[in-house]
């Protein structure tokens, strides 16, 4: 019978995770791997992909291919991985860390490797866009401006990067024309503020866009805000730290397998976190339910 013990782990670590944290803990991850009596392996990241394509060519003898890093790490390794089916491990070490927060992973690292130790499995579902998988969530139009900003501050770490550059994205922010197209034949066509596609319950280091989100029923969570002006969104957006804004009537909240949406204009896009692009126009979005074995830890109460 497999135990913890008896499996081996590989971990794929960004050392630029959290603003180059990832490199600081190394040594502590490591210890921490040992005091467990886990046998691993270390590979560090070099160049934007490279978790992806470790986790792809990762050597069967690997049971468990760990992501040490932030949601970006955690998206690549779960792309690699959907070519090469191994178990996915989480050690959070990122600024954001929302995919880690949906699986019930604790964010101080010694408490992560302890619910790496249990080997608790969990199948979750996986979201595509144009081609690439996401665990956690999509996000369209402002939130895709606020990461562009995001990537640009140098000086601030954690939450204080996002919701500075939430300030600043505010001013020059335009609503665009956008039409959804939801699998249940739904139509919805107008200025849209912002769209969230979510498997997890949050976005953007906490942002609680979809907070009734469940990673495993097959299903996405989306939030369409319709446009709001300036005064409206300083007034509107703090309830996003709380799941708030859903009762706003400006707020549409579905559940859908597939949905299709076109931009009218040229409009920006991430994935967990990681721009795919500003200039986006179609996207084409679906789910894969139980397509992914994460070890995750116990909900909280």
């Amino acid at each position: 019978m497999e135990t913890p013990l008896s499996r081996k782990y590989f971990v794929i670590l960004n050392p630029e995770a959290g603003r180059g944290r990832g490199a600081k803990i190394r040594e502590k991850i490591e210890a921490e791997l040992q005091r467990h009596h886990l046998s691993f392996e270390i590979s560090e990241t070099s160049f934007k992909g490279h978790a992806e394509k470790l986790a792809e060519e990762a050597p069967e003898e690997f049971d468990v291919i760990v992501a040490a890093g932030g949601d970006g790490t955690f998206n690549e390794v779960a792309n690699g991985l959907m070519r090469n089916p191994r178990t996915m491990g989480l050690i959070p070490t990122g600024s954001g860390n929302d995919f880690a927060r949906a699986m019930n992973i604790p964010f101080n690292y010694k408490k992560a490797i302890h619910v790496l130790a249990q080997s608790v499995e969990k199948t979750i579902d996986i979201g595509w866009v144009n081609g690439r998988y996401f665990p956690n969530g999509l996000g369209i139009g402002f939130d895709a401006l606020v990461v562009h900003e995001s990537n640009q501050v140098k000086r601030l770490r954690g939450i204080l990067i996002y919701l500075f550059s939430v300030l600043k994205s505010v001013f020059f922010y335009s609503s665009p024309r956008m039409t959804l197209r939801l699998d249940n034949g739904k139509i919805i066509d107008g200025k849209i503020f912002m769209l969230t596609i979510g498997n997890g319950i949050s976005l953007g280091g906490g942002f609680m866009l979809t907070p009734n989100a469940k990673n495993n029923d097959g299903l996405f969570d989306v939030c369409v805000i319709h446009y709001l002006t300036k005064p409206q969104i300083f007034w509107h957006l703090p309830k996003v730290f709380w799941g708030g804004h859903v009762k706003m009537k400006q707020v549409e909240m579905h559940r859908v397998k597939e949905i299709a949406v076109s931009a009218h204009e040229p409009i920006g896009a991430h994935v967990d976190g990681e721009l795919i692009g500003m200039e986006n126009r179609e996207f084409q979005v679906k789910i894969f339910p139980e397509a992914l074995r994460v070890i995750g830890g116990i909900p909280r109460a």
